[in-house]
């Protein structure tokens, strides 16, 4: 029993012991990067060099992401929507009759609401 309520405890300081290595290792790359070094250094000296660089990554981001989404994203409206033609040349022989079977059947049932033929009898038992 006591050994399990040690466990989680000593589970929670090799995480701390992961994370603190890894931290290490990222802030150390970055200090034995020169241009790294340069930056913070400028910050440290001039707040308006930290803010200008600031907006700088900001709007390089948002410059990014911007042409990232222009490129995968058609600008045009009408593109989103794909015409029937394209889907009638790329849709295969069995959608094509489903397609002129389902229409035959939108046909055969707006002629008998508009003529009013028959009763509604048949629908009922389709609905049943």
């Amino acid at each position: 029993a006591d050994h399990r309520q040690r466990e989680p405890g000593v589970r929670e300081a090799v995480r701390r012991r992961r994370r603190l290595v890894l931290n290490k290792m990222s802030h150390d790359m970055l200090l034995r990067n020169k241009a790294w070094r340069i930056i913070v250094n400028a910050s440290k000296r001039s707040p308006t060099f930290f803010v200008a660089f600031t907006g700088a990554v900001a709007a390089g981001s948002y410059y990014v992401a911007s042409l990232t989404q222009g490129g995968t994203n058609p600008s045009d409206k009408k593109a989103l929507f794909i015409s029937d033609e394209k889907l009638k040349r790329n849709a295969g022989l069995h959608a094509q009759v489903l397609a002129k079977a389902n229409k035959e059947r939108l046909r055969v049932l707006l002629e008998e609401a508009r003529d009013n033929k028959g009763d509604n009898t048949r629908y009922k038992a389709a609905l049943k």
